[in-house]
């Protein structure tokens, strides 16, 4: 059975858009500081960007170097971040925010300025209760047709809880295999091929990849009868695509938001049809908790965001979609239709020739005495894969 979802529904469902007016950014003016930091739970590299705003026709971004970054919570601890890359403050790997306890950023440049956040509570996240796919059919945005594929859901019962609206991101790994994999590797001091399974080499015919999300997602309770979230849409994965050709595994991550980092968000979203990164091309002004204390007139863009995390991986296989009709998308375009059959007299030439730099040995017929040369994208999973299999992989 093949279901039809209509996303306009699902969007109205959760949450109720409101008309914002904003400032156009003002491309002859003194440039404005953006500011976009994030402080969760999670034991990890907490960071803080920072840079200034440029016209819609610039493309380098001006960063904020050499700044003094501090994050102040509400026992009165100090935590300097210290820069890493320009622009981007970081804390230590192990460093993680409390639950219940109330953090604050603040920022002090070259030039003197000064700037505070609003003191922002780390509230916990509920868990996320269930993640699972369902074959459906979507309607595209580009053209009449209709996208199949595997639409992944999330549940998570929000009753029992401080907050009620949160941001989602999903991170995607999966499986990535080549049809011809490499079984011989060329020696230049001998002109011919020797068996990969006869050195140290591992195989390269499974690799991994990895794909996170890059819009806005957001989830409300205020439109629903209830606090309990169900069949929300975090993630579509395309039949046409090679993400489900195997094994995947998606991780959904819960942010438990303030209902003013919320707003901001939203009003971010509203303002950038791209999908929402802050860091793209603004038309125009968003703030958010951060204000100027050297001078309060000064409009600064961003938000310090500071959030409990939840999170939920689950892996699919196509076998599960098959029978209500996915269709497995297995290997790479136009593979097999450049082998080339290579004689071991010729194989040294072949090699040589600049033409074939990017073309390895799939095999070799010792009764015939040839080598079958392809393209190294169809033959070595590590042209467009990472070999290391991941610590979660089951």
């Amino acid at each position: 059975i093949k279901n039809k979802i209509h996303l306009f529904i699902l969007v109205i469902t959760f949450s109720c858009i409101e008309p914002y007016e904003y400032e156009l950014i003002d491309e002859v003016g003194p440039p404005l500081i953006v500011v976009d930091g994030l402080l969760t739970n999670e034991e990890k590299t907490h960071s803080v960007r920072l840079s200034y705003t440029s016209g819609l026709g610039i493309t380098n971004q001006r960063t904020i170097n050499e700044a003094t970054v501090t994050i102040e919570n509400s026992d009165g601890d100090v935590i300097t971040l210290t820069e890493g890359q320009p622009g981007n403050y970081v804390t230590s790997s192990t460093y993680q925010g409390i639950v219940g306890q109330s953090y604050r950023l603040r920022i002090k440049i070259k030039n003197g300025h000064e700037y505070l956040s609003s003191e922002e509570i780390l509230n916990e996240a509920p868990p996320i209760d269930t993640l699972y796919g369902r074959y459906v059919q979507l309607p595209s945005e580009k053209s009449a047709e209709l996208l199949n594929g595997v639409q992944l859901f999330i549940e998570s019962d929000w009753s029992d809880y401080e907050v009620s609206t949160f941001r989602y991101v999903w991170e995607e790994t999966y499986e990535w295999r080549v049809p011809y994999p490499s079984e011989y590797v060329y020696v230049p001091k001998t002109g011919s091929g020797i068996e990969r399974k006869m050195t140290n080499l591992q195989s390269v015919e499974i690799c991994f990849r990895g794909d996170t999300s890059t819009a806005l997602l957001l989830g409300s309770a205020f439109s629903l009868n209830n606090s309990k979230l169900t069949e929300f849409p975090v993630h579509f994965i395309n039949e046409n695509d090679q993400n489900l050709s195997f094994k995947t595994a998606v991780k959904v991550k819960q942010y438990a938001l303030s209902n003013a980092t919320y707003q901001y968000y939203k009003r971010l979203k509203e303002n950038n049809e791209s999908g929402g990164s802050l860091f793209d091309k603004q038309k125009g002004n968003i703030s958010g908790n951060i204000k100027s204390l050297t001078d309060p007139k000064e409009l600064v863009m961003g938000n310090f965001d500071v959030s409990g995390v939840s999170s939920k991986m689950s892996f699919f296989e196509p076998k599960t979609f098959v029978s209500d009709g996915f269709n497995v998308n297995y290997w790479p375009k136009n593979c097999g239709m450049d082998i080339d059959s290579i004689s071991a007299f010729a194989l040294e030439g072949y090699v040589a020739d600049d033409i074939n730099a990017k073309r390895v040995i799939w095999t070799y017929d010792s009764d015939l005495r040839l080598y079958f040369m392809t393209s190294e994208n169809c033959s070595d999973c590590r042209i467009l894969g990472n070999i290391e299999v991941p610590d979660f992989w089951e």
